[in-house]
C-alpha cells in the first residue's frame, strides 16, 4: 500500500535558503497533521530545516522494519577484598555508552522525484561546502554533517529523532525509455544526536524520566553491586531503592528492570 504526498520541488530538492526552511517547515507539519485527522496512513518522513542544507524527504511507502541497536564498553578495577562472588575485580564500570543506532531497509521511492530525493540523501552526507564555508586556499571550514530528522508519527507514543547519516545505499531498479529512473530502493544507517526531543514528557508512572537508564537485574546482583558498577559508590544503593520504590532490597529478583538515577538526582 503506498502513500505519496506531493511537497513541491523546492522542498524535495534541497533548493533555496530561508524561504526553503520555511517551506520544509510548512510541508512537514500540513499533510502529517492532515493524514492523522482524516484517519489515513500517516507517512515517513525525513527533512532538515538547517538554512545551508534544507530538504525534504517523504516516503512512498511506509517502513516494514526499524531496527534501533545500542552499545555500550565496560571496565572493572582489581579487587583482591571482594565480598561478592566472583572475587579479584570490582563490579562492571561503565567505560562509553554509544549513542543509538537506527537502521531501516528497503525504502521504496517511487516517480519521477525518486532521484531527486536519493540526491538529497547523498547531500547530507557532505559537509556544508557552499558560501561562508570557505577559508583560506579554499580549505573547507565546516566538516560536521548536517542534522536531520526522521518523524513518522506522533513523536511521543511513535518516532521522532534528531540524527546523523552515517551510511545511504540506493538501488535505482526501474526506469522510463528516456533513462529516468522511476523506482529506487534505499538502505540508511543513521546515529541518533543529542537533542532537545529526548527530553519530551515521559509516562510519569513508568519512571523513565529524562537522563534515567535502564537495568536488568541478573542472577546474584544485589543494589550495592549494581551501585558500584553504575557510579562506583556501593552506597548510592539507597537512591536506587527509592527512585524504584524497592521497600526490601534484598529481595529484588533476577529479571526485574530497574531505572538508574541520572546524575542530578544522586545529588
Amino acid at each position: 500500500m503506498t502513500m505519496s504526498v506531493g511537497f513541491g520541488a523546492a522542498a524535495a530538492t534541497g533548493t533555496g535558503t530561508a524561504g526553503a526552511v520555511g517551506e520544509v517547515s510548512a510541508a512537514v507539519g500540513a499533510p502529517v497533521s492532515a493524514a492523522m485527522a482524516a484517519g489515513a496512513r500517516v507517512p515517513a518522513v525525513l527533512y532538515c530545516i538547517d538554512v545551508k542544507t534544507p530538504g525534504l524527504v517523504p516516503f512512498d511507502f511506509n517502513p516494514e522494519k526499524i531496527s534501533i541497536k545500542r552499545s555500550a564498553t565496560y571496565t572493572v578495577k582489581p579487587n583482591t577484598q571482594s565480598l561478592h562472588q566472583p572475587g579479584g575485580a570490582s563490579g562492571t564500570i561503565t567505560k562509553q555508552v554509544q549513542a543509538p543506532m537506527i537502521s531501516i531497509s528497503k525504502i521504496i521511492l517511487e516517480g519521477v522525484t525518486a532521484k531527486l530525493r536519493c540526491d538529497q540523501l547523498l547531500r547530507w552526507m557532505s559537509p556544508f561546502s557552499g558560501i561562508g564555508s570557505m577559508g583560506i586556499a579554499g580549505a573547507t571550514l565546516e566538516t560536521t554533517l548536517p542534522v536531520i530528522t526522521f518523524q513518522w508519527g506522533p513523536p511521543m507514543v511513535a518516532f521522532m529523532y534528531q540524527v546523523r547519516l552515517v551510511s545511504v545505499s540506493i538501488n535505482y531498479v526501474r526506469f522510463d525509455f528516456t533513462g529516468i529512473p522511476l523506482r529506487a530502493e534505499v538502505d540508511l544507517s543513521m546515529r541518533e544526536q543529542p537533542s532537545m526531543l529526548a527530553s519530551l514528557p515521559t509516562n510519569p508512572t513508568s519512571g523513565g524520566l529524562p537522563g534515567r537508564r535502564t537495568h536488568v537485574v541478573a542472577a546474584g546482583e544485589s543494589l550495592q553491586s549494581i551501585a558500584t558498577a553504575a557510579y562506583g559508590r556501593p552506597g548510592l544503593w539507597r537512591r536506587i531503592a527509592e527512585v524504584n520504590r524497592i521497600q526490601d532490597p534484598t529481595r529484588v529478583r533476577p529479571g526485574r528492570t530497574i531505572y538508574l538515577p541520572n546524575p542530578e538526582e544522586l545529588g
